[in-house]
Parts: structure tokens; sequence; C-alpha cells
């Protein structure tokens, strides 16, 4: 064979080679892209919900609504107000130093809150919510975890329930300081009994 034909011969066997190189690489990027994902799909892990219940309770003359294990005292808690709002309360130690702020996480619905301490023999850390806030709405109706964060601590998701809207209405409403004897939701505690032998007496 002449030298031409075959130095052209070895041009067109080095050009292929290269063109193979190259029809390969799309799927070496092919295989990045599960890793690329990953992180996306750790961000959405859902919070452990909380062991527990909630139940009607009655505190400083307020009705209530808390939510702990059965027989043991609660992890938080709803109150009515004053002013027809609810009060959000994390029981538990309050923290030395500047208190932390209370992010409250319903679905895409989140906001931080000022908190004030509570002493007294259950301490909690304490955050308000008016009547008309657009996030207590949101708790109100919440078919989703209710996730409670105390500053860097971590978070308490609360399973939602009808019976919390329901709460927050008697609130709004003006609330009757004493807890709801009809919830079927909340089993009778300690704390119902007085009132229902106050109202027999009358």
């Amino acid at each position: 064979m002449p030298r031409p034909t075959i130095a052209f011969a070895s041009l067109l066997l080095l050009a292929a080679c290269a063109r193979s190189e190259t029809a390969s690489a799309p799927v070496d990027f092919n295989q990045l892209a599960p890793a690329i994902e990953r992180p996306a799909e750790r961000g959405q892990e859902e919070e452990e919900i909380a062991i527990g219940e909630w139940r009607d309770s009655l505190q400083d003359e307020f009705a209530a609504f808390e939510f702990g294990p059965s027989g043991a005292p609660p992890l938080f808690s709803l109150r009515c107000a004053e002013n027809r709002g609810v009060l959000l309360q994390r029981h538990g130690a309050v923290p030395a130093g500047d208190l932390p702020t209370m992010m409250i996480t319903v679905g895409r619905d989140s906001r931080r809150v000022a908190v004030t301490a509570s002493g007294g023999a259950v301490p909690m850390l304490r955050a308000a919510l008016a009547a008309d806030d657009a996030l207590l709405r949101a708790i109100a109706g919440a078919a989703v975890p209710i996730v409670i964060r105390i500053g860097d601590s971590d978070a308490l998701a609360l399973p939602p329930a009808p019976a919390i809207g329901t709460f927050v209405a008697r609130c709004a409403g003006g609330g009757d300081a004493r807890p709801a004897e009809t919830n079927a939701t909340a089993p009778a505690t300690a704390n119902q009994v007085q009132p229902a032998n106050a109202n027999s007496a009358r």
C-alpha cells in the first residue's frame, strides 16, 4: 500500500476513536445526576411526631389544651388569653440569659415569635398570638404536624387534630374558662373534676 494511503487510514482511525470518546461523555454526566439530588431529599425529611395526646385542662382559671404522654406533665399547651387570642406554651426548663425565639411551622407557614418566661411550679416559655393572626388560623386548621422549635433546640412535632380548631374558636369567642365537657378526644383529668362539681351544686 502506498505510504499516503497508510497515513490517510491512520488519520481515519484516530478520528473514529476521538468520536467514540466524545460520545461516551454524556453517560458520565448522567451518572452524576442522582448525587446532585440527594441534598434536596434530605431536606424533605419529616420531623418525628412526639408521643402523646391532646387533652383539655385548666390553667390559672383559663381553658387550656395540652399535649403530652398520658399521665405525664404536658410538653406543650395552648391557653386562651384575655384578649381572645391564644398563648402557645412550651413546657420545661427556662434557659438562663437572653430568651430564644419560638419558631412555629405549619406546612409552608413559618414564623419566629418572641417569648416570655413563666416561672412557678411549671416553668415554660410562652408566645402570644392574636385572635386574627394568620398563623393561629394555620394552627387551628392544620392537617400536617405543627412543629415547634425553641432557639437551636430539637424540634417538637405535634400531631394535628380537629379539636385544636374547636379550642381556638372557643378562645376567639370569649372562651369559657372551664374545659369543654363534651370533647371526645380529650380524656378527663383532675383539673376537670372541680368545675363539674361546681356546676352540679348550682
